[in-house]
């Protein structure tokens, strides 16, 4: 069942103002991070050219990450200490990853079209999402105690239970564009929400499958997606440069960031605020819930700044893919404890 609500409706757009564990404390590289709010401290790799894209703070009070090119869960503690489990097939994509409602890791295997679990203690098992070559991207712990994911090229969401029990819900599209979901949360409506990057739409699905869908602004491309701190789901949009705001009154468009932005993961920090990362300007920006925006430089050179996280210690954390390290935003104490 499916129904499609206008932006227009109920007040409309407003502009606003291992298993192999290596356990080894990695190289840090400090800098300034800017808008005098903390510094940025930047993780490197031990595996070349791994590419890390998402992360989660995990319930053991670490940071766990995908490493999409070298097939690896990573863990990574405040203090720097690494540990790296490789996926049975080392190009299996892995990307989104999230706390499931069994306090293990599960994450999604793009390439190889798996659902992963990894415990605390790094063992693995992957289930094989039913829908051949259906790209697996975002992943959540539902309302429902499920895990909920993104097929990106399957055009479904999927439902996975801890035992390993599939149910997939088709998107219905008309147009020549594809949905294309990419993230995906647990909102506290009690229902599941999601981004369509292809139609430039967001998603509400009920856990018994009923959907709704929000067109926004053709062709902003929103990909990254968070419950914000007044109880609103925000994102982000990658093509027209903006964050979004969609809540019981419609869908608010804040301005543009700027003309070089692409915003593309957003988190909620425990300051009250919306941190994301910004591909065009390689930058990590924040956004408080009036629509104030400041970005903040993280190091030099072209980092392609990615998945964004609150990590157990309250600081915000972020997957540089291009430059193999995962960066940590370190917020006030005060402001990392407040929530």
């Amino acid at each position: 069942m499916s129904e499609r609500r206008g932006a227009g409706e109920g007040g409309g757009r407003r502009p606003l103002g291992a298993s192999l564990a290596l356990g080894a404390v990695m190289a840090l590289v400090a800098s300034a991070c800017g808008a005098g709010n903390g510094a940025a401290t930047h993780f490197g790799l031990r595996t070349k050219n791994s590419e890390p894209v998402g992360l989660t703070g995990g319930p053991d009070g670490n940071v766990w990450f995908t490493e999409f090119t070298s097939g690896r869960i990573g863990r990574i503690s405040p203090a720097g200490a690494l540990d790296e489990f490789p996926l049975p097939v080392r190009r299996s994509g892995p990307y989104g990853i999230a706390v499931g409602p069994d306090k293990n890791l599960w994450f999604t295997e793009f390439s190889a079209n798996k659902i992963g679990r990894i415990t605390l203690q790094g063992d693995i098992v992957e289930y094989a999402v039913p829908t051949a070559r259906s790209g697996p991207y975002g992943i959540t712990a539902g309302p429902d105690g499920n895990l909920w994911f993104a097929e990106g090229d399957g055009n479904k969401l999927g439902r996975l239970t801890t035992a390993g029990r599939f149910t997939e819900f088709p998107i219905p599209f008309a147009g020549p564009m594809a949905p294309k979901p990419f993230a995906v949360v647990a909102a506290p409506d009690g229902n599941v929400w999601f981004t369509e990057e292809g139609t430039g739409e967001i998603g509400r699905l009920t856990p018994g499958g009923v959907l709704r869908q929000f067109p926004l602004t053709r062709n902003s491309g929103p990909e990254g997606l968070t419950v914000g701190p007044d109880g609103n789901l925000w994102f982000t949009e990658k093509e027209s440069g903006r964050i979004g705001r969609l809540g019981p009154d419609g869908v608010s468009d804040f301005p543009e960031i700027s003309k070089q932005s692409s915003p593309k993961n957003i988190t909620t920090g425990r300051d009250g605020n919306l941190w994301f990362t910004d591909l065009g300007t390689n930058r990590l920006g924040r956004m408080t819930p009036s629509g104030q925006v400041s970005e903040m430089a993280v190091g030099g050179g072209y980092r392609q700044l990615e998945g964004i996280a609150v990590g157990p210690d309250g600081n915000v954390w972020f997957a540089e893919t291009h430059a193999n390290t995962i960066g940590r935003h370190a917020l006030p104490s005060s402001e990392a404890k407040s929530r």
